[in-house]
């Protein structure tokens, strides 16, 4: 036998049998994860220790999917997503390991896609074709002579968008101090600055090193045929042999050479720099062997820092250290660090930051951590754990495989982390024994292996940044020789002619793919049965598993709430369960809630139904294990009547913390934040969520925080008129998800908790209008950009089978090769859904009137839409995978209730089916028409880079500043 098993292991927390595998030629270990789950999953990964910034690792891995010796196709990745229906596809990039996960619920699918990744993993294209580097790393672009000479490639794009965060780029700097001069000290992902340095020699070189058998480690889960995956693994490793050294990425600590390391980051020129500093504190945290600690530092975050006030979250705010406080265990690789970061901050606090931090940490130690704090970090840490081993929104084996490799890839046990229990079970027993207090002493106090980290908000940087490269770069041009010059011209539109190239047919045969013949129509049923809970109310229950969870979500009807609320009630939703009530101050409230529940928390739904009547609904979740129904019951009643909204330090605290979770976003999300700006324009639902959650609820937040930075606000009244006109028993509707047996004890403990609540008549219907029709820019400070378009399509493009097969050429064929593969772009969104809304947008762009002519030419690539059968059948089964997703059991009554509320009925879905699979060529470019008018009269919005919208403005009618 080719693959000798080295060892089983029960692993109850997760429902699976461990078999642990060594090939016996190269010595590569494969871990099989069994058990009952249709989900199945295949993660290979590598030992990548960058060794400068230049990014080579992450760029490798998109380069290996970019052809491959069976798969020549230029990006049979691409191709295999297509005529896929996956459950998950993607590759990722730590700071030192490389992985290829997959997962299908087909177990067909499931080998195609283990197929194709390690014939990309082991024999790339990328050796013999240098432009694959040249596309997905960088290179010099220059179509012709006059043109400005320019770097371009998708990671590059990529880590500009990325480098332009001040979270991230602390978190870099706080490695590099801990960990100088090792591959943590290294950016995996690669500077802008340093990443037109790597030449095709290094990355070949790293490939060769790296990508070998003896260097992998492979996790395999679900209910599958080992056998097989031992099959396909051997057709890469027979005849490897084996490397002579393994890749040790053990360090030796040693402590920081500066004491504080300062540098600034970028803000948008002209803006003002006052308030908008970085501080953070770091420590080394543990190495991959101090299995307790680790999950100990955990806990302690937690204690620390789980909420407001938490004992050290709240000296520092209430301190005014900064408006925001972030803390992480950080998984930097084999080290592990704790952090604690201050937003909204200056500079000059620091000595300040450090001994608020350290007074409060000696005086828990001396006096004791409140055991009632430790109690309810440790249920809520295990709630969560025992949650996430149920789910299936997420596939598991990818999660477990992620979670066994923060050991394994150090030669250290791979089942640690896969029995979460027996070490959650330890802490709770060591705590009565002072072993968190001996653990803020040990890790935080006593630690020398400690750095501080200053990120000053500088005006105006990365543009002048850009101003520096393009100079540079037109000095470069102007240096070279004419020769030099035309060769640079004559690659750039040899790369491009690449791009445009279709591939052979014959190499597209190669990709497997499934047959109609695997394709079915059937869908699950999700049963949802109503029942009267009071006058014109209902109380819905979705009978599903839940292992022994109730899963309680109220929903208040709001339709009668005007538009002008709703910026209200977006933020009303995020301070339930946060702020002090009638019978609990904040501290308390917290505590109750983590010791007894998953979580109590308020949102929004809106629902458009078929015929365009909208649905809205506040929205109050909570989720206990069955033993603490009456807990989560009080706990939510008390919530929501009896919410104080008097102290205002607290609401600040609050806000600061929601306006900074949005500017989060905006590094990392504004492609949806734009496609959903723009069909606000457009669509009355849009404009809805865009108040709750969006820009206009962004601004709100602000001019809130200045409010409550006064002396004068009606704020508090604000809120108390809102949560006694919420709190009507006419407006009380309930989901319980759970089962059979307990329908009748919830529903009758939230019948009587709630027989209080006031039973006023609802007003009128209101009426909802979209936003202002109008193209708009945001000024960031970004050098990316993210371009939206957002249309309504009602009444012109139907909602349909053939409408869904274009959505998936478009993102994986059209958006693809003209955003990503040639405008350089990272990435790019198309959504059409049942409610007419037809939304695009673009991720970390270096284009923005480009991108919108591609938009534009939509409907001519649809009009000239020729599909082979083969073509064809991709798309279709695409169109499929999103309808086959697994769901977790809260999801399937979510779920239930959404097809409810929309009008939406099992027969609906498998009718699109239907569609989807009877889609031919000529029901497609049919449709170009209709998308030529619905991309017309779309509207625009642009997230992006100062200088560029200004060198573009006359596309817009309004151009703003984010910030």
């Amino acid at each position: 036998m080719v693959f000798k098993k080295i060892e089983s292991r029960d692993l109850p927390d997760i429902h699976s049998e461990g078999h642990l595998y060594a090939h016996e030629e190269t010595g590569a270990q494969v871990l099989y994860l069994a058990n009952d789950d249709t989900n199945k999953s295949f993660t290979i990964g590598f030992r990548t220790p960058p060794y400068n910034d230049n990014g080579i690792a992450h760029i490798l891995e998109h380069s290996v999917l970019n052809g491959s010796q069976k798969y020549p196709s230029k990006e049979p990745f691409v191709e295999l997503i297509k005529g896929s229906l996956n459950t998950f596809v993607n590759a990722m990039t730590f700071s030192d390991k490389t992985i290829y996960p997959v997962a299908s619920t087909n177990e067909k699918d499931f080998g195609h896609l283990v197929g194709v990744y390690l014939d990309a993993v082991f024999q790339p294209k990328l050796y013999q074709d240098p432009q694959i580097l040249a596309q997905e790393g960088w290179h010099h672009h220059l179509e012709n002579e006059e043109d400005d000479l320019i770097y371009k490639g998708v990671v590059y794009n990529e880590m500009k968008g990325a480098a332009a965060s001040p979270e991230r780029q602390v978190y870099d700097h706080v490695s590099s101090q801990l960990y100088p001069n090792t591959t943590y000290s290294k950016n995996s992902g690669g500077d802008p600055k340093e990443i037109p340095t790597l030449t095709q020699e290094e990355f070949i070189a790293f490939h060769q090193m790296y990508y070998h058998p003896s260097n992998s480690l492979t996790i395999v889960y679900g209910d599958l045929n080992i056998s097989d995956v031992f099959d396909r693994l051997e057709e890469y490793f027979s005849g490897m042999g084996r490397q002579d050294e393994a890749v040790d990425l053990s360090i030796e600590p040693s402590r920081p050479k500066e004491a504080v390391y300062s540098d600034t980051y970028s803000i948008t020129a002209g803006d003002d720099p006052t308030g908008k500093d970085y501080l953070a504190l770091g420590w080394h945290g543990a190495f991959p062997d101090e299995t307790l600690d680790i999950f100990g530092l955990e806990v302690l975050e937690e204690i620390l820092f789980g909420n407001n006030q938490s004992p050290l979250k709240k000296a520092l705010l209430d301190a005014e250290i900064g408006g925001d406080i972030n803390s992480d265990v950080s998984d930097i690789g084999y080290p592990t660090a704790f952090l604690i970061m201050a937003k909204y901050s200056s500079a000059d606090k620091m000595p300040k930051f450090k001994e608020v931090v350290q007074d409060t940490l000696k005086d828990l130690v001396k006096n004791g951590i409140n055991k009632d704090l430790i109690q309810a970090a440790l249920n809520k840490i295990t709630f969560q754990t025992r949650e996430a081993a149920i789910s299936e929104d997420n596939p598991r084996g990818v999660i477990y495989a992620i979670q066994t490799l923060n050991t394994w890839l150090y030669d250290k046990d791979p089942f640690v982390n896969l029995q979460f229990n027996h070490y959650l079970e330890e802490l709770a027993e060591k705590a009565d024994e002072g072993y968190f207090e001996e653990l803020i002493q040990r890790k935080l106090i006593d630690n020398a292996i400690f750095t501080q980290v200053i990120l000053k908000a500088e005006p105006g940087k990365s543009d002048k940044q850009e101003a520096e490269t393009l100079k540079q770069l037109q000095e470069y041009k102007a240096n070279i020789t004419e020769d030099e010059r035309q060769t640079i011209i004559k690659e750039t539109r040899a790369l491009i002619a690449r791009q445009e190239t279709p591939d052979r047919p014959e190499d597209l045969a190669k990709i497997p793919t499934l047959k109609r013949e695997d394709l079915t129509t059937d869908e699950q049923d999700y049963p949802i049965d109503e029942e009267v809970f009071g006058e014109d109310t209902s109380f819905y229950h979705a009978d599903q598993f839940t292992s022994g969870i109730d899963y309680i979500d109220l929903y208040f009807d709001i339709q009668d709430f005007e538009a002008d609320e709703y910026v209200l009630l977006g933020y009303f939703s995020h301070l339930l369960g946060k702020l002090a009530t009638e019978n609990y101050d904040e501290a308390a409230l917290q505590t109750e809630m983590d010791t007894h529940t998953g979580g109590i928390y308020g949102s929004m739904s809106v629902y458009e139904d078929i015929e365009g009547n909208i649905k809205p609904f506040f929205k109050v979740s909570g989720k206990a294990l069955a033993a603490a129904l009456d807990d989560l019951v009080g706990l939510m009643k008390e919530i929501s009547l009896h919410t104080q909204f008097d102290n205002k330090a607290e609401l600040l605290k609050i806000t600061q913390r929601l306006i900074s979770n949005f500017e989060n976003k905006i590094n990392f999300g504004s492609h949806a934040i734009v496609a959903n700006r723009a069909l606000s324009q457009v669509k009355p639902t849009a404009k809805l969520s865009e108040r709750i959650g969006g820009v206009d609820q962004f601004n709100y937040l602000k001019s809130v925080r200045d409010e409550l930075k006064t002396d004068s606000t009606d704020l508090t009244d604000s809120l108390t008129q809102l949560l006694a006109k919420l709190m009507n028993k006419r407006r009380l509707n309930v989901l319980y998800t759970g089962g059979a047996d307990r329908k009748n004890t919830v529903k009758e403990a939230l019948k009587a908790a709630f027989s209080s609540f006031p039973n006023d008549p609802l007003g009128d219907k209101a009426m909802y209008q979209p936003g202002p029709k109008q193209n708009e820019a945001y000024v960031t400070a970004q050098d990316v950009n993210y371009v939206g378009l957002g249309s309504d399509a009602t009444g012109t493009l139907d909602y349909s089978g053939p409408s869904q097969v274009l959505s998936t050429a478009f993102r994986f064929d059209y958006l693809w090769n003209a955003i990503r593969v040639k405008g350089g772009a990272y990435g790019s969104l198309y959504r059409h859904t049942r409610n007419g809304s037809v939304a695009l947008g673009s991720y970390r762009d270096p284009n923005i009137s480009k991108t919108l002519n591609v938009y534009k030419e939509i409907p001519d690539y649809v009009k000239g839409l020729e599909l082979s059968e083969s073509e064809l059948l991709k798309y279709i089964i695409g169109s499929l995978s999103p309808l086959e997703q697994p769901k977790s059991a809260h999801s399937k009554g979510l779920t239930a209730f959404n097809r409810l509320q929309r009008n939406i009925t099992k027969d609906d879905i498998v009718k699109l089916k239907k569609e989807i699979l009877a889609t031919d060529s000529d029901k497609l470019s049919a449709l170009h028409e209709d998308f030529r008018t619905v991309i017309d009269s779309g509207s625009v919005v642009v997230i992006g880079n100062k200088t560029q919208i200004e060198n573009e403005k006359e596309l817009f009618d309004e151009v703003y500043d984010l910030y």
